[in-house]
């Protein structure tokens, strides 16, 4: 039996959301529940203003991708911080979360294709980030993490439902597209601070 703190915040978590669904199937309170579960958020904080500062409070998947960090432990799919934030408004919006026709839950976070496992997916990111950072990566600014896949990363993520019922079909942006928001992010971060 795993005795590890993320199995028991797993188990917990799971624990709460099947009670909550339960409550809310059995129609006995007079409000509704609505549950979002979102992926590992990604994306940059107005609160960070230095590079130093974008380290600290990046998630460790960016971190691995970007600079070769320690290898993340697991990752339930992606979402940009944006699009996180707006799931969870619009989970409120009762002309588009009507009580009759909620789901267990929202998932917040990007759909993966069929058949792309974590690796390829992580593959991918690497990819683009050498491609579009290719003059960072030269100067070592970033180092690509492609070894870094997270140890428990081997499921799809479906968010159609989510994404049909409260952003009115736009697309939830996944890793690819957070993490060059991030790396650009920070680009502009360490270009502004030698410009002082």
């Amino acid at each position: 039996m795993d005795q590890s703190v993320h199995n028991a915040y797993c188990a917990s978590k799971a624990q709460c959301m099947t009670y909550l669904n339960d409550l809310r199937l059995s129609k006995t309170t007079p409000f509704s529940i609505v549950q979002v579960i979102p992926g590992t958020v990604i994306g940059p904080s107005e609160f960070a203003t230095t590079p130093s500062a974008a380290i600290a409070h990046m998630d460790r998947q960016t971190k691995a991708l970007l600079f070769d960090e320690m290898k993340p432990r697991y990752a339930f799919g992606f979402v940009h911080v944006q699009d996180c934030a707006r799931v969870h408004v619009e989970a409120l919006d009762e002309a588009k979360a009507k009580s009759e026709e909620l789901p267990p839950w929202f998932v917040a976070a990007a759909t993966i294709e069929e058949g792309v496992d974590g690796a390829r997916l992580w593959g991918t990111v690497a990819d683009m980030v050498e491609r579009e950072y290719k003059e960072e990566v030269e100067e070592k600014v970033f180092t690509v993490g492609r070894s870094k896949v997270p140890v428990n990363m081997p499921y799809r993520v479906d968010a159609r439902l989510t994404e049909r019922m409260l952003l009115g079909g736009e697309k939830i942006r996944g890793l690819e597209e957070s993490v060059r928001e991030v790396a650009q992010w920070y680009v502009d971060l360490k270009k502004k601070g030698k410009a002082l």
